[in-house]
């Protein structure tokens, strides 16, 4: 059995001191100190929440207990809430609540009720762990809620890492219930005479999981009585083969990609040293938000001759296509930087880099730097006030040793700036004519010459080396 597999209940534990002795050997295989650690329990106040605040109450553990109220259903949810604070009171533990507009946080990012409210839980509870210095978040899912969980990643298509069901540890967070299933969970509440508030969201059909716990499970147990068993004997397995697939992938694609702070790079020897490379590719890029479908399109769009400057986007990233690479950076809002330069002007913050400007006399021993990063013009041949911004399509320049003038676009493809690099490109304008190529070339009709009498000093700097 795999180091974080979830032990297989043959029979329904009837007893309580069996069913507590089970909870307590599970939350062992989690932590090999539970009497010295502080735990955060995820309460609702529904039936299996209300068993793992009894399990750990009867265990003499240290815990909290915290809730989320959604305000999805108006006065159920507020009763919720009351219900769970007395019962923390009953247990003379701490207590700690929040109130959510639910609805307008999965308006606003486009996300689902179910999805959007897991967001909310586990952020706000990460916050509670980290102030009041728990050491675990303790969530009640079940056997049954990792059957669920493995047929929604099946039809949402997520591959083998979303066929494990539920992890039964997460980082801080824990699930010491997951070797239950709901009707064992069901006899230990009435054998304790346990009393718990019902969700009425949980009778319906509108959401997934309950169409799944309503309809597909019993159909299957109609037609294999040990398919709950089966399946998680399965997801156990997936669990061990996860990790082999996981080793295989990361040795494949390991040599074809390049993260930086900001961008990671996949280069295209990935799709040439190796079969099934959308595969590969999608599990490189999963994290980023793109599906295996994508993956499969920016393959078939790279073994096109024009695929140079293609752009896919997910939620939150986009992958650009190059001529040997694919990048991927997230999606920035950003306003366009522009810039109004004065003849006493000394620096502007480009971001990443700053560029300084001074006016200088001209020495008879002056020679322009070799460095493209920094530009030497003829100050009195420049109108003020100088614009500094993003060069533009159709912009055009006369290249230093060049009689006639060249599109910008073409002297970026020529010098091999790739189409990342592109997009934060300066140009210095003077009187509409470009000046100088931030950092790449100076214009012709701006070099000094043997009349020039004044200098104009522009430098580029690092802001990391400030």
């Amino acid at each position: 059995m795999a180091a974080n597999s979830i032990p297989l209940n043959s029979h329904f534990l009837t007893f309580v001191p069996v069913m507590l002795k089970a909870f307590q050997k599970q939350l062992l295989s989690l932590e090999n100190n539970p009497a010295g650690k502080k735990f955060l329990l995820a309460v609702s106040g529904g039936l299996d929440s209300v068993v793992i605040t009894e399990l750990f109450g009867l265990s003499a553990f240290s815990f909290g207990i915290a809730h989320c109220n959604f305000q999805l259903r108006g006065k159920e949810s507020n009763g919720d809430e009351n219900f769970v604070k007395k019962l923390a009171d009953k247990s003379n533990v701490s207590f700690f609540s929040v109130k959510f507009d639910t609805e307008e946080f999965c308006k606003e990012n486009k996300v689902s009720i179910q999805m959007g409210a897991r967001q909310l839980r586990y952020e706000w509870l990460e916050e509670v762990r980290k102030k009041n210095k728990f050491d675990y978040i303790v969530t009640a899912h079940h056997a049954d809620d990792s059957i669920e969980t493995f047929f929604i990643n099946l039809m949402r298509g997520t591959g083998i890492a979303g066929l494990k069901g539920i992890a039964p540890k997460n980082g801080n967070t824990i699930r010491p219930m997951l070797g239950f299933y709901r009707k064992e969970i069901e006899q230990f509440s009435k054998k304790n005479k346990l009393k718990w508030r019902e969700d009425s969201s949980n009778k319906g059909d509108k959401y997934e999981r309950n169409r799944i716990r309503h309809h597909v499970v019993p159909m299957l147990e109609k037609v294999n009585e040990n398919a709950k068993k089966n399946i998680l004997q399965s997801i156990d397995m997936l669990s061990s083969a996860e990790q082999i697939y996981r080793d295989a992938i990361k040795d494949k694609t390991s040599a074809f990609v390049k993260k930086s702070k900001t961008a990671m790079e996949v280069d295209f020897g990935l799709f040439t040293k190796n079969k099934n490379a959308a595969l590969y590719l999608y599990e490189i890029i999963k994290e980023f938000g793109f599906g295996f479908e994508q993956a499969a399109l920016i393959e078939a769009c790279i073994n096109t001759e024009q695929h140079t400057g293609k752009i896919f986007y997910s939620a939150s990233h986009r992958m650009i296509i190059d001529r040997k690479s694919l990048t991927i950076t997230s999606q920035k809002l950003e306003t366009e930087k522009n810039f109004r330069v004065g003849p006493g002007f000394k620096m502007i913050n480009l971001g990443d880099t700053y560029c300084w400007f001074e006016k200088l006399k001209k020495t008879k021993n002056f020679k322009p730097a070799p460095s493209s990063e920094i530009a030497a013009l003829d100050f009195d041949k420049l109108t003020f006030p100088l614009e500094v911004r993003k060069w533009e399509q159709g912009d055009r320049f006369y290249p230093l040793g060049m009689a006639n003038s060249k599109k910008v676009s073409d002297f970026l493809i020529d010098n091999k700036v790739s189409i990342l690099e592109k997009e934060e490109v300066y140009v210095l304008v003077s009187n509409g004519e470009i000046a100088w190529i931030i950092g790449k070339r100076i214009d012709e009709r701006f070099k000094v010459t043997a009349a020039t009498k004044n200098l104009y000093l522009c430098k580029l700097q690092n802001a990391i080396a400030l």
